[in-house]
């Protein structure tokens, strides 16, 4: 039997003077390995949220610390999949308000066989 990586990417939204991002949904995409980011930002660095139900959502923490990126515009971020193990549904958090409706691609990866 041979595996393969599978890459998926789903596409979150943060509004005008907002901070937090809408939801995506994971659950069996894979780990969550990345963030790309659009060509106009305003916020530096990104948290996250995540919830095992879609409706309650917690910080994302690393060993105690709240886990957080830092970001620019267009780029490729990479980010810890093992942050994210067992994550079902996520939202990005930017430092600051955003200038205008921003939308970032989580990138997820996973094997399949």
């Amino acid at each position: 039997m041979s595996f393969q990586q599978a890459i998926d990417a789903v596409d979150v939204t943060i509004e005008s003077s907002g901070t937090t991002s809408s939801a995506a949904n994971v659950y069996g995409k894979g780990n969550v390995v990345a963030v790309e980011t659009p060509s106009s930002l305003t916020g530096t660095s990104f948290t996250f949220e995540a919830s095992t139900d879609g409706s309650t959502y917690v910080p994302v923490y690393n060993e105690g610390t709240q886990y957080s990126v830092t970001v620019g515009t267009s780029r490729y971020v990479a980010l810890d999949p093992a942050v994210f193990a067992g994550v079902k549904w996520v939202k990005v958090v930017s430092g600051s308000s955003e200038a205008a409706s921003r939308t970032i691609t989580i990138v997820t990866a996973g094997i399949v066989g």
